[in-house]
């Protein structure tokens, strides 16, 4: 990807290392990430900047990566920015409306995660 053609990625994460970690595979994979330590920062920086799909912790202080989605779809359903929630816990379908895909923190998190931001954010 060339400057010009990259994605641009929301990242909330309230746990420092699995942040890096998740960062760190998206960096590599040609994502310009913006890193968030919460829900609530997420949501601060989806109104000043445009991001081309969210990765967000189901559970974090402050606001889940639940209710970011559900806030960011309310508020921004004309840019329909695709979310992905991850979590270390089973899925919870009432929940998951909120969200275009669920992952679970497992060992194929890194491959699930790049094909499912690549499959989300294609023109």
């Amino acid at each position: 990807m060339t400057a010009v053609q990259k994605k641009r990625v929301l990242l909330a994460e309230d746990d420092a290392s699995m942040r890096k970690f998740i960062e760190v595979i998206l960096v590599k994979a040609g994502y310009d990430v913006t890193s968030a330590q919460d829900g609530m920062e997420a949501m601060n920086a989806v109104g000043e900047n445009a991001f081309d799909i969210v990765v967000a912790d189901a559970i974090m202080p402050n606001l889940s990566g639940y209710e970011l989605c559900r806030l960011i779809r309310a508020k921004y359903a004309a840019t329909a920015i695709p979310c992905i929630i991850l979590s270390g816990l089973e899925s919870n379908p009432s929940d998951e409306r909120f969200s275009d895909e669920f992952l679970v923190k497992d060992t194929g998190l890194k491959d699930n995660l790049l094909e499912a931001v690549a499959r989300l954010t294609r023109p």
